[in-house]
């Protein structure tokens, strides 16, 4: 979904955002790979922020 929506090109950071934010409605935090979220820095603020979220 995301790639396809970069393919179409003009503003592509931001076509790549939203094509993102919904696929992770779709899809859900479990559709992200593990070691992506391991990579993730500012975990420590993310997942207070997250719990509250859900």
């Amino acid at each position: 979904m995301v790639k396809s929506a970069i393919a179409l090109g003009n503003d592509t950071d931001t076509n790549a955002c939203v094509a993102g934010g919904i696929a992770g409605i779709r899809d859900g935090i479990e559709a992200i790979p593990q070691r992506w979220q391991d990579g993730l820095r500012g975990q420590e603020l993310l997942k207070p922020l997250l719990n509250r979220l859900i």
